[in-house]
């Protein structure tokens, strides 16, 4: 976790240089100092392949500590100064920093020395290529112990006849898919399928793998050519690469190239396979999508299994000549489900079945168990999905690692993901916006198969995904090997282990997202928050702390982008213009106990220009005053309302918004039996959705009162008559 460790330090030093909105007592030359040689050390890293030999590693286990170090220095001095009530106690607070960073200083001087002589050796990845040519291949020749069960014949049968369709040219068919999905197993398959073995000449398999070298990968894939066609004569005097080349010329060849990890390993091999025109084959494994786009314009994804699926390939390794005893059935289906559809665990848990007795009481077992089963039994399940963590670039592993913090099963909202990465400086500086780049982290974590997408959004973006709970366990293990984050919840914890953790994450059993936000009433006794210049997401469930009084310089939170479960939430000018740059804002009113809505300000909402996302509830029902106090910017893009009971007459209020894509209507945000619609608003809604209305007649003369429509739901609402006709011909 070095990069990440420096990355999040550059920044906090970046900032401490900056006098604006404060000024941050410090020797200015010892933190240029600093601030040069983490720079130094990042370029380093960034030049270092991510899978590192153990000299690298050793490194940059030291820059992490150092540099965990000198960031718990910089904000205990941040924070002594922010505390400090006079002159002297910043003076003494500047004399302590000085001394502490001279001691640091030392440490950096001999990280700077260590990476100048690992420098010296030349190029990095060539010493690594050297150091590692013993395991560039692994063995080439694929076993087949097992009988394959592919249990969706459809993508086989798809697969078959692209294989041997009478298509002349020769073609690339990439194989996409997380580790442990089964793209090996189908590729072992599909070559010795007996259409495959009578179409082809020569059939030749050869893994690739992290760390290839191009000779050997030629070498073990002329072994394997030679053991499965014993007629070919090689040409012993021939270069490798040309005898190769004579031996596929002129011959219909289906050649596997199994775990390609990335484009340069393409760019190497394809120079060495003859374009035939006689319709041979290349069949291309990988877990990288971005691979899968490069070698050819379409690809084969592999999906996990569906649980009926996950019962018959667990039935099929355990009773291949006979029926599962029937007492044993429900409980199968049960360890199966709990393997989440990946056939690796399913092939790991079906081997330890059986092994033993199969009694109904050891089977109850394994279910109860079924995570520690397989984690105990089998090292190979995390070793497979490992390989992917090992090979992350340096900027993606901390952003994986963080995802060890969530729950089992759990729906990951992509928004709350991106502002952990975001709050927590795991992302690389670029002259796009920190969001953009957060998004493209994720892009990278979804092609390759360590994160899935498990909801879209109304335009087709991610808007929750998940991880696989293998993956999650990998992402527990490497994050504590780290000292990165440990993760327990109250019944494990173990504080022995957790104390030389850089972050904690502790879980209930059953968690909900209330949990996760937490309930923070003691806000209200931290005024912490006015003046905390950085602030960027706020989520709370309570009363803002009145602004301070007295402030000769009030603090502007020009970097604040989200408050989140504000409770009745005054927009005076004084705050708005401290939050001059929010763009969600989530806010809930105690309905029940306002009388006087003008206290609250409403109507100033429409000064808030950078706002995009507005939330606002009310518990309980409203008085009508509030329609004359409420007012929407017009850079709102979504909006979501509940219990405000606004009568439909009002509704050109928000029809009229010129950029509003989304609005969602909420347990009786509006009120009345009848809402006709006008035209000329609504120009750039896509999306909208109405739950829980008393509405009966909905009126829509035109389909361009809608034009831009996509997506519409409607949920409870059981006095409406009927949807508009004019609604179904958009």
């Amino acid at each position: 976790m070095a990069y990440a460790v420096l990355l999040s330090l550059f920044t906090t030093i970046d900032r401490m240089l900056n006098p604006e909105p404060y000024s941050i007592p410090c020797n200015r030359e010892t933190i240029e100092s600093l601030h040069k040689n983490i720079a130094t050390l990042l370029s380093f890293l960034e030049d270092t392949p991510p899978h590192s030999y153990q000299t690298i590693k050793s490194l940059e286990a030291k820059i992490r500590d150092v540099g965990y170090e000198t960031e718990d220095i910089l904000e205990s001095h941040i924070a002594k100064h922010f505390r400090s009530i006079s002159g002297s106690e910043n003076d003494e607070n500047e004399r302590m920093l000085t001394q502490a960073l001279e001691e640091v200083m030392k440490e950096f001087e001999s990280l700077m020395k260590d990476v100048k002589e690992i420098q010296s050796t030349g190029d990095i990845g060539g010493l690594l290529e050297q150091q590692m040519t013993s395991l560039s291949v692994v063995s080439s020749r694929p076993t087949y112990k097992r009988k394959f069960v592919l249990l969706d014949e459809n993508f086989m049968n798809q697969m078959k006849e692209e294989l041997v369709t009478e298509d002349s040219r020769l073609k690339v068919l990439p194989i996409v898919g997380m580790g442990g999905i089964g793209k090996t197993t189908l590729a072992k398959a599909l070559l010795v399928d007996p259409f495959v073995v009578g179409r082809f000449d020569i059939r030749g398999w050869v893994t690739i793998s992290q760390k290839y070298c191009i000779q050997d990968v030629v070498q073990n894939l002329l072994d394997d050519i030679k053991v499965r066609s014993i007629k070919i004569d090689v040409g012993v005097d021939l270069d490798g690469n040309v005898g190769l080349h004579k031996i596929l010329l002129k011959r219909r060849y289906i050649i596997v190239l199994d775990d390609v990890w990335e484009t340069k390993a393409w760019d190497e091999l394809q120079k060495l396979f003859p374009h035939n025109d006689d319709g041979s084959r290349i069949m291309v494994t990988t877990r990288q999508s971005e691979v899968a786009t490069y070698v050819a314009k379409s690809y084969h994804e592999m999906k996990l299994l569906t649980d009926d699926m996950s019962w018959d390939l667990l039935r099929q390794e355990l009773f291949t000549q006979e029926n599962c005893p029937s007492d044993l059935v429900e409980i199968g289906k049960e360890i199966a489900k709990k393997c989440h559809g990946l056939p690796l665990a399913i092939s790991v848990i079906g081997g330890l079945l059986s092994k033993e007795k199969m009694t109904l009481e050891y089977w109850e077992h394994v279910a109860a168990n079924i995570k520690a089963v397989l984690t105990e039994n089998d090292d190979q399940c995390l070793d497979i999905l490992s390989l992917s963590y090992n090979y992350l670039p340096h900027h993606l592993k901390p952003c994986f690692l963080c995802l060890a913090v969530f729950p089992e099963d759990y729906e990951i909202k992509v928004s709350k993901l991106l502002m952990v990465w975001v709050v927590e400086g795991f992302l690389k500086p670029s002259s796009i916006n920190v969001k953009k780049v957060a998004e493209e982290n994720l892009k990278e974590l979804i092609e390759r198969n360590l994160i899935l997408v498990d909801r879209l959004n109304f335009s087709g973006k991610p808007k929750a995904c998940k991880i696989h709970d293998l993956v999650r366990d990998l992402c527990i293990k490497e994050a504590r090997k780290e000292k990165f984050l440990y993760v327990s919840n109250y019944i494990d914890f173990n504080p022995e282990e957790a104390k030389c953790q850089r972050r904690l994450g502790l879980s209930t059993l059953n968690i909900e997202d209330k949990d996760i936000e937490g309930e923070f009433n003691a806000i209200q006794s931290m005024p912490d928050i006015w003046n905390m210049p950085q602030l960027m997401y706020l989520y709370v469930n309570a009363v803002l702390p009145p602004l301070p009084i007295g402030t000769e310089m009030p603090c502007i939170l020009k970097n604040l982008d989200t408050l989140f479960g504000i409770k009745n939430f005054r927009c005076e000018d004084e705050v708005l213009v401290r939050i001059p740059n929010l763009r969600k804002l989530k806010i809930r009113y105690d309905a029940k106990n306002i009388t006087d809505w003008s206290y609250y300000r409403l109507q100033n909402l429409v000064n808030m220009s950078k706002l995009e996302t507005f939330w606002c509830y009310f518990d309980e029902i409203c008085t009508k005053t509030l329609v004359a106090n409420l007012g929407f910017p017009v850079s709102l893009k979504k909006l979501t309302l509940g219990g405000c009971k606004i009568s439909w007459k009002h509704m050109e209020i928000i029809g009229d918004l010129p950029n509003l894509e989304i609005l969602h209507l909420k347990w009786e945000a509006f009120e009345g039996p009848t809402w006709e619609t006008v035209e000329d608003n609504f120009k750039k809604l896509e999306c909208l959705g109405i739950w829980e209305h008393g509405l009966n007649e909905w009126r829509v003369d035109d389909a361009n009162h809608f034009p831009s429509l996509r997506f519409f739901e409607l949920w409870n609402c059981k006095n409406l008559e009927e949807i508009p006709s004019s609604i179904g011909e958009i």
